[in-house]
């Protein structure tokens, strides 16, 4: 039996573990003591540490499903750097409650991307470890009130409103979102203002439910955005057409209290080595034990490209070949300019959103971390400085950014060779261009 079948629950557990994981694999004592730790349930080495030295339980002896959430922070000031990472239980897979690309959908989520079946992290650098921990306890509230409710997150904004229309909203909302049933259909809406705020104006809200004949209902627990900096959570539905509130107020007050810096019992680290979650390495050493022939079926094809297995998504390929670092990174700044200034024209924002994603996929395929260190390429493709929210540009502002994009092709065809997935791009840089072009002033 592989050693790697036995989960211990004590240290002389994993240390024994370690001892044969090291003869096994033949690798020193002290990467065998951590993958032993990962293998026995904990984050690393000293979470077990910390957790059976205090008499604790090994995790997994815990009902329900865990997920790492990470941020790698930077602060520019003290020219001081690492990584915050939060492991919470879900009663159920984080893959189960909502899809990648609804992450985009919840502004506590909207940063993060999968990076293993039990692992989400931020790819852009956050300025503090306070800001770190701040990011990871909102998407973790956010999480836990998915796993609770079952509701996900929604963008169809005008279904939660009375008759459709933003206009018809309830009275001093902020710091809103939408939710989504998808077995009724139904919709909701959940409103956290700051407590003093709705207070003032908790007459005219009143007024505005019995108006439009939607409930509001405010459960204890309180909320997702910033309930220990005084927001509270309301919830808004219409009683026949939207997401009963009973039901969903009892699930949610039967939650411990929210998730909050202040309460901090991540772990704080480096920010090198990177971070694999447990998952992650069960499912890379899975795919690293595929027959030949499977190896094979991802690897195969036309000799401008070379195989890669994508998280979530299964195998792609990218233009063999590889394009200097000092490239990716005016390639990147490039993308960025513009992405800053398109946000309200979503041709051109998602698609080269879609574009710098897809080149940074490249990038970890073609150096590995000895080459290109974690912060060093977390700078080449994210962390940008600042956005704008114009609905309009000028046309020398267009101008500027079409020659961005046409300089970014340019790029692209000089360092790589012509293939498929270089055409895909090159198709989605052509449209992003003419999306550009036809945005009106």
């Amino acid at each position: 039996m592989s050693s790697e079948a036995i989960r211990p629950s004590t240290l002389d557990g994993i240390k024994r573990l370690a001892n044969s994981i090291k003869v096994e694999r033949g690798i020193k004592h002290i990467p065998a003591l951590e993958v032993a730790a990962q293998l026995a349930g904990f984050q690393n080495l000293k979470h077990a540490q910390n957790v059976l030295k205090n008499g604790g339980n090994r995790p997994n002896a815990r009902p329900g499903h865990r997920v790492y959430l990470t941020v790698y922070w930077r602060d520019k000031e003290s020219d001081t750097r690492g990584r915050e990472t939060l492991a919470i239980w879900l009663g159920t897979l984080w893959s189960d409650l909502i899809t990648p690309a609804q992450l985009d959908h919840h502004r506590a989520l909207t940063h993060f991307q999968p990076e293993g079946p039990d692992h989400l992290a931020r790819r852009d650098m956050v300025q503090s470890q306070a800001q770190a921990r701040r990011a990871i306890c909102a998407a973790a509230r956010t999480l836990q009130f998915m796993d609770t409710t079952k509701l996900r997150p929604s963008k169809s904004h005008s279904r939660a409103f009375p008759a459709g229309r933003s206009s018809n909203a309830v009275p001093g909302r902020d710091h809103y979102s939408i939710w989504y049933d998808r077995e009724s259909k139904r919709y909701l809406f959940a409103d956290e203002p700051y407590e003093p705020a709705v207070e003032s104006r908790a007459a005219e809200r009143a007024a505005w439910s019995e108006h439009h004949g939607f409930d509001i209902a405010k459960p204890s627990w309180p909320g997702m955005y910033n309930p220990d900096g005084g927001s509270r959570l309301y919830l808004i539905a219409d009683p026949t057409k939207g997401v009963p509130l009973a039901p969903i107020v009892a699930a949610l007050d039967r939650l411990p209290a929210p998730i909050v810096e202040a309460t901090w019992d991540g772990e704080s680290a480096p920010s090198t080595p990177i971070f694999f979650s447990p998952g992650t390495i069960a499912r890379n050493e899975a795919a690293a034990k595929l027959p030949a022939t499977e190896t094979r079926k991802v690897t195969r094809g036309p000799r401008s490209t070379v195989g890669y297995v994508q998280t979530f998504v299964g195998p792609q390929r990218r233009p063999k070949g590889r394009m200097p670092i000092e490239v990716h990174a005016q390639v990147g700044k490039l993308l960025k300019s513009v992405l800053a200034t398109s946000y309200n024209r979503k041709g051109v924002y998602n698609r080269v959103n879609g574009i710098r994603s897809e080149l940074d996929e490249w990038t970890q395929r073609e150096y590995n971390h000895a080459e290109l260190p974690n912060e060093q390429f977390f700078e080449l493709y994210y962390h940008e400085s600042g956005s704008s929210f114009a609905r309009t540009l000028s046309p020398d502002e267009r101008t500027l950014h079409v020659g961005s994009l046409e300089q970014v092709k340019q790029i692209l065809a000089q360092h790589y060779p012509d293939s498929p997935p270089l055409r895909a791009l090159m198709k989605k840089l052509d449209a992003s261009i003419g999306s550009m072009q036809t945005w009106s002033s």
